[in-house]
């Protein structure tokens, strides 16, 4: 394992935790997802690595099929984005591209380069970073977000104290529904919604989005956590 700086962003969940996900299309389990995060470094560089996969069911992507990989390496000291791979395929969409953060620039494997802002975050890095957050009903949390050669605050509210039921069990949740001024989150035009355990490690147990062909849910089934061998 390797040693952190000091000056490490404080966790609230366990490095080696991987969330486990049923995909689901209204009442109809479609298929399987996860979250996961770990240590490592990039170009000698202290890194966490967060690693995501969505996928349809063999069954199921007769209809509509789905197989989407992230992988996100965030700055200990800042959590904020260092390298982000995204690889869509959606129906007959499908798109693979690769971001490379440096001190004041994103570059893109188009050959793109766009200006950077400070502490600049990809969904994944602003997702486990807001875990991080201590915050309440009412609160609007603001996030430093770069997507699609765009900079902009992602603004997050924050919803009231309601109950979540997901495969896993029944959790006391917040509702966060980040929100950008121009492009998409989590490839949806329309704001993604977030549901989070109120306790310190703010699980994510739900997240719902928009598709071209409705809505897809993604319910959480299982948590793991290696460092504890469970």
């Amino acid at each position: 394992m390797l040693l952190y700086s000091i000056l490490a962003i404080y966790l609230t969940y366990p490095i080696g935790e991987r969330l486990t996900y049923g995909a689901y299309f209204g009442p109809v389990r479609a298929g399987h997802s996860f979250m996961e995060i770990s240590e490592g470094e990039l170009e000698g560089k202290s890194a966490y690595i967060i690693e995501c996969e969505q996928k349809t069911e063999k069954a199921f992507s007769v209809v509509y099929k789905i197989d989407d990989r992230y992988k996100s390496y965030v700055d200990t000291a800042t959590f904020s984005s260092l390298s982000f791979t995204k690889n869509i395929n959606e129906g007959k969409y499908s798109n693979k591209v690769s971001l490379d953060f440096n001190e004041d620039s994103v570059f893109y494997t188009d050959g793109r380069r766009t200006e950077k802002i400070p502490n600049a975050k990809d969904i994944f890095a602003a997702i486990y970073w807001m875990r991080t957050q201590n915050f309440f009903s009412g609160d609007t949390l603001k996030v430093p977000f770069h997507s699609s050669g765009k900079n902009e605050e992602m603004i997050v509210p924050v919803s009231e104290l309601q109950w979540t039921t997901v495969p896993i069990g029944k959790f006391r949740t917040f509702m966060l529904t980040p929100q950008v001024k121009e492009g998409k989150v989590f490839g949806s035009e329309e704001p993604i919604k977030i549901w989070v355990s109120v306790d310190p490690q703010h699980i994510p147990v739900k997240i719902e989005s928009k598709l071209k062909v409705g809505s897809i849910s993604f319910q959480l089934e299982d948590i793991i956590n290696s460092e504890e061998g469970k």
